[in-house]
């Protein structure tokens, strides 16, 4: 074998060197999970579970709003794509492959074919992989408790939605109640026209009285439509129907002290770990411009043909870049150091904010527990005695008809008054819930399980 030949044989090998490998996912076969680049399915129904019962269930009305929302998946899906850049920026750069030659030499008769073929690699030996990773790690568990923030608000949002539709479910009901006792007296009033104990007059007041009634069911089916039409948005539903809101909600008791629900905020509260980990993110960006005054090293191999003496074509170097740009390095610093302050002070005004937000979330819930047991306990029994009172001397020409008209009055608006305290508590329980950041069972790390 000539040497031409051997030499053409080296230059063909270390040119396959350079051909560009397939990328990872062309070499292992896709698993599924969250890794795998699957097109976004297309719009599916909403779970069938919702629909099964008589009413509406609140926590799988919260699930399904959860799993849907479309904003969420976005952030999940930047959250991944975080995660994933995270393992990128700590991996070590790829060698670099340089051949160079003489095409003169090649058909030359009187010197050998010439060329040379060297390898490099770069290697931050001053730890500057390794903060490069800690800097995408931590922006990435700071997204992460992004997610969760757009979580807790996206469940209160569902949750005061739901609990406006159970209100507006209420009025109707009581509207309904009373249109029948309204119907009952005008059935009284006019036996007693027709006994001749009375004049017109009060079945014409009954009759006013029916068609305001007829009035405010259209108002109120008015609001429930506009309330149905907010919600299937956050299901992602077209417009319709949505099953009748339940006739009670069982209302969780008031904590009476703020101590416990702050320690709790501090520690679940998705604001300030992501504030937390911006931090943490800033503070290894600050670590990695000061390594950057550092040199980096490379090493370097290298066969020379061009070199006539067989013993020095063989080479091995090292090389080192020299960090003399330090203006540029020493504003990375200055960046690097505020961005540290600015996270500190963040995370800081977030937890004064925090207390703010618990102690107001829980004066309205204790105040609304006292109005809601003052309604049931004293003002529902009274207003209903003071009806039965009224229709009983009406029926015995002791009362007149107006009288018996604000009874019932009285009793609409306090079960009105009693309903909007409950819808109120609920809530105050939601707003609650958010200051104090708590999610509910089974939604894990962004997933639902």
């Amino acid at each position: 074998m000539s040497l031409r030949t051997l030499f053409s044989r080296t230059l063909l090998a270390l040119s396959l060197v350079m051909v560009p490998s397939p990328p990872a996912w062309a070499q292992t076969p896709m698993k599924p999970g969250h890794d795998t680049p699957t097109p976004a399915p297309a719009q599916a129904g909403v779970s069938d579970s919702l629909f099964s019962g008589p009413t509406l269930d609140p926590s799988l009305f919260e699930r399904e709003v959860l799993a849907r929302n479309p904003s969420l998946g976005a952030m999940r899906a930047a959250w991944r794509a975080a995660e994933a850049q995270a393992d990128v920026a700590g991996a070590w750069d790829d060698p670099m492959v340089e051949i160079m030659t003489a095409p003169r030499s090649w058909s030359s008769s009187v010197v050998d074919p010439a060329g040379m073929a060297s390898i490099s690699q770069r290697i931050p030996v001053f730890g500057q992989r390794a903060l490069e990773g800690r800097v995408a790690r931590a922006g990435a568990r700071a997204m992460g408790e992004d997610f969760r923030t757009a979580q807790l608000d996206m469940l209160r949002e569902a949750r005061r939605a739901y609990y406006e539709y159970y209100l507006i479910g209420r009025s109707q009901a009581v509207t309904a109640e009373l249109n029948g006792l309204l119907v009952q007296f005008r059935r009284i009033a006019v036996s007693k026209y027709s006994a001749g104990t009375v004049g017109l007059g009060d079945a014409l007041q009954a009759d006013v009285e029916l068609a305001m009634l007829d009035h405010e069911q259209v108002g109120l089916a008015r609001q429930r439509r506009v309330v149905t039409a907010r919600m299937n948005a956050l299901l992602r539903k077209p417009p319709g129907r949505l099953p009748d809101p339940p006739a009670t909600i069982d209302l969780p008791p008031a904590p009476e002290r703020a101590d416990s629900l702050q320690s709790l905020a501090m520690a679940l509260r998705p604001e300030l770990r992501s504030w937390t980990e911006q931090r943490r993110a800033k503070e290894a960006a600050l670590s990695l411009a000061r390594r950057n005054r550092l040199p980096d090293l490379t090493l370097i191999a290298r066969y020379d043909r061009f070199m006539e003496e067989r013993e020095w074509r063989p080479q091995v170097g090292v090389g080192l870049n020299l960090p003399l740009q330090l203006g540029r390095r020493g504003a990375a610093e200055r960046e690097a150091r505020a961005g540290v302050e600015q996270m500190e002070l963040r995370r800081q005004a977030a937890e004064a904010e925090i207390g703010s937000q618990l102690e107001s979330s829980l004066a309205g819930l204790q105040e609304t527990e006292h109005e809601i047991h003052i309604m049931r306990e004293r003002v529902i029994p009274a207003t209903e005695r003071a009806l039965q009172a009224v229709r009983t001397g009406y029926e015995n020409s002791r009362a007149d008809f107006l009288t018996l008209l604000n009874a019932e009055r009285d009793l609409a608006r306090a079960r009105l008054d009693l309903y909007r305290a409950e819808a109120s508590y609920l809530q105050n329980v939601a707003d609650l819930d958010r200051a104090t950041g708590i999610l509910p069972p089974g939604v894990v790390e962004g997933e639902e399980r």
